[in-house]
């Protein structure tokens, strides 16, 4: 169509009549600045929704990838190490206001071994065995005091979790607390744990209370201690492979063995 047309121009222009190169100059404008009708626009508009949604149909946020910033995380584990960073400013503060652990003195008696302390004050659990001299202490944290600026004045964190499954299995085990305690949840559903070292010096750690009195035991557990998500899988790989995990640095030559667990550690 088009090519006849120029044809035509080009031997009206040999010819020499200018008259009818001016129309037909026009009418090729009038074709080619017509562009799509409504009803051609609307179509193709259609066109791409319904491949727009082919493809959301088949991709879950979780899978979703982000560049920028964020890099080439998924949305699951953006959200997951968002709600982590939240736990952690509770834990212990953040540039607008004092954290859980500074208002309980940072006293490893309320080290938060687990997360469902930051929802509700010490229980009673705590005093098993308690002098009436510690239970009177217990009691003092019971509320905040301005004069000294410690004790409780939470909740620090709500939590709509689910009590933390006991799986071994999974990783989950009476040692995060399965089966008794509520746990933020990740993006895939499974409980963010608090994990602290199993051993130090070489020796087992029995009792964590045991680092009120020792100090260096209390800074180890403190700076050792991480918030973790069993990532997409919904296995703790790093609680399997405690042994070999124990502490920050050892995280850093073993990575792998944490499989794709989200890990933010808590002095780091």
């Amino acid at each position: 169509m088009f090519l006849g047309s120029w044809r035509e121009l080009l031997e009206q222009v040999v010819s020499g009549d200018w008259r009818t190169v001016q129309l037909m100059q026009l009418r090729s404008n009038k074709i080619h600045t017509s562009g799509l009708t409504l009803m051609e626009l609307v179509v193709v508009v259609g066109i791409l929704a319904f491949m727009a949604g082919l493809v959301a149909y088949n991709i879950t946020p979780s899978q979703m990838t982000f560049g920028g910033a964020a890099g080439n995380k998924t949305a699951g584990r953006i959200a997951t190490e968002a709600t982590m960073s939240r736990v952690k400013s509770a834990i212990f503060g953040s540039a607008d206001s004092p954290g859980y652990w500074q208002d309980m003195n940072r006293d490893m008696w309320y080290y938060p071994m687990h997360l469902e302390w930051l929802s509700r004050a010490p229980t009673e659990r705590l005093a098993d065995g308690a002098t009436d001299q510690e239970l009177a202490y217990i009691s003092a944290m019971m509320s905040y005091s301005p004069s000294r600026r410690v004790g409780w004045r939470g909740p620090y964190v709500q939590f709509q979790g689910d009590i933390i499954p006991l799986d071994p299995a999974r990783g989950f085990t009476t040692r995060l607390g399965g089966g008794a305690y509520r746990s933020p949840i990740d993006a895939w559903g499974n409980p963010v744990v608090m994990q602290l070292p199993t051993e130090i010096r070489g020796t087992n750690i029995v009792d964590y209370g045991d680092a009120r009195g020792d100090a260096d035991m209390a800074v180890f557990i403190a700076s050792n201690s991480r918030l973790v998500s069993a990532g997409p899988d919904g296995i703790l790989q790093t609680q399997l492979n405690i042994e070999s995990l124990q502490t920050f640095e050892a995280f850093q030559t073993n990575a792998l063995l944490a499989g794709d667990d989200i890990v933010i550690w808590l002095q780091h």
